[in-house]
């Protein structure tokens, strides 16, 4: 069956290690940050703070976070084979395979 899912590349850094040259890839996903609980048990706490929860959202823009999901090294031969490179800020689709392949295209 495999799985998939959307993530976005963030970050693109080559390092030398033994002499070799790598490609250190590093994918994430956009997440909306969960909102703050209060832990007051008070009826007026539970009431208040929901209320003020949805209007701060109604006028600020929401708030995001990335949740990194794959890294993917590379060595700096098989970087060069890809013809299709992605580059930061670009989505792409991973998927991997029940044959044990990793699959990543562009959108």
């Amino acid at each position: 069956m495999g799985i998939s899912f959307k993530a976005i590349l963030i970050s693109k850094n080559m390092f030398k290690e033994d002499n070799e040259w790598y490609v250190r890839l590093e994918f994430a996903q956009e997440r909306e940050r969960p909102p703050s609980i209060s832990s007051r048990d008070e009826p007026l706490f539970q009431w208040i703070i929901p209320a003020i929860q949805q209007t701060l959202r109604s006028i600020l823009p929401i708030q995001y976070s990335l949740f990194s999901r794959m890294i993917l090294i590379l060595k700096e031969e098989e970087w060069e084979k890809i013809e299709n490179k992605p580059d930061i800020g670009e989505e792409v689709l991973i998927t991997i395979t029940d044959k044990k392949e990793i699959n990543i295209s562009k959108d």
